[in-house]
């Protein structure tokens, strides 16, 4: 019987997030072979947000990584948090220029970064890093790979002082500051 099926081979490969899922079908039947490939990319997410949280994470991670300041306008409203001294005349977005163009890391690069880190629920804010509320000396070996340079910014007895953002559980932002 010349039309039953000689052999297959059924490989499948997934890897984790951002990822290629390869399926491949090997049938020897007059020497038919089917190949089937399929990417996968997968935004980062911070797994556990209420949606709306999720979304504005979504949305300022996109701007941060563009490295364009003016695509985290859309995030930004009267009540939000940029400064512990008066506010500058030109807004958040002067603000963080100003700090970049003193010769400070970029606000924007770190707000990528800690965007990309674990989040912490406090008061019902999600915040970012997950350092926020957690002591110096309480910092495992791996939270302190996590963070990098950003584990030497803690102040004596007061916490982490590097920067850190905010979003509301209603996906508002909230805050993107640095100092005490």
């Amino acid at each position: 019987m010349r039309g039953f099926l000689l052999g297959a081979v059924v490989a499948v490969a997934v890897v984790g997030c951002g990822g290629t899922e390869t399926v491949t079908t090997t049938v020897s039947e007059s020497e038919t072979v089917t190949e089937t490939v399929t990417e996968t990319v997968s935004e980062p997410t911070a797994v556990g947000l209420p949606d709306a949280v999720a979304e504005t994470h979504a949305g300022l991670l996109a701007a941060a990584e563009s490295g364009d300041y003016e695509a985290l306008r859309p995030f930004l409203h009267d009540e939000f948090s940029y400064t512990f001294g008066l506010p500058d005349e030109g807004g958040p977005i002067a603000y963080w220029q100003m700090v970049e163009q003193e010769g400070e890391d970029s606000p924007i690069e770190i707000l990528a970064r800690i965007l990309r880190m674990p989040y912490t629920l406090v008061g019902g804010l999600y915040i970012w890093p997950f350092a926020f509320d957690t002591p110096e000396d309480e910092l495992t070996e791996h939270e302190r790979e996590l963070l990098g340079d950003l584990a030497e910014l803690y102040g004596d007895g007061s916490g982490y002082l590097g920067w850190r953002t905010g979003i509301a559980a209603n996906g508002t932002w909230q805050f993107f500051i640095a100092g005490d």
